[in-house]
């Protein structure tokens, strides 16, 4: 099953410039090996710019995983302990590829295709139902 992940504008810039080749996650997220996940820059640019698909999810308390992502991490400690401050476990996705697409979904483009019901996830979400369109419009 696919899933749609908001991410901050800083961070899917260095997934697209393949600086950053993780997303890192405080839940545990139920992802499998392959999955597409389409990538949804949050504000201010609020659009579906690509998507990357899932080579491994790791997910270890978070001294371990800091050791074992750190070197394809794309931010600096300090980041990444403030990120999972309060934390005693994290979550790490691995990327096996990522693909910068060229025609972008705004906001408004998925309201008027999905209704004014549609709103980008707060972490990530599912793609079921009719939102498994935005995998095949987006490819």
């Amino acid at each position: 099953m696919a899933k749609l992940f908001s991410i901050k504008e800083k961070y899917s810039k260095k997934i697209f410039s393949k600086e950053k080749l993780v997303e890192f996650r405080r839940q545990n997220v139920h992802i499998s090996r392959k999955e597409i996940c389409l990538i949804y820059t949050s504000f201010p640019v609020k659009k579906i710019e690509g998507h990357f698909i899932v080579e491994e999810k790791i997910r270890l308390p978070i001294q371990e995983l800091w050791n074992k992502t750190k070197e394809i991490a794309g931010i600096s400690f300090k980041e990444f302990m403030n990120y999972f401050e309060g934390c005693e476990v994290g979550t790490a996705i691995l990327f096996k590829s990522v693909k910068k697409i060229k025609k972008t979904w705004s906001l408004e483009d998925l309201k008027k295709i999905f209704g004014d019901s549609f709103r980008p996830p707060q972490s990530y979400y599912n793609l079921e139902g009719k939102l498994s369109k935005l995998v095949e419009i987006t490819a």
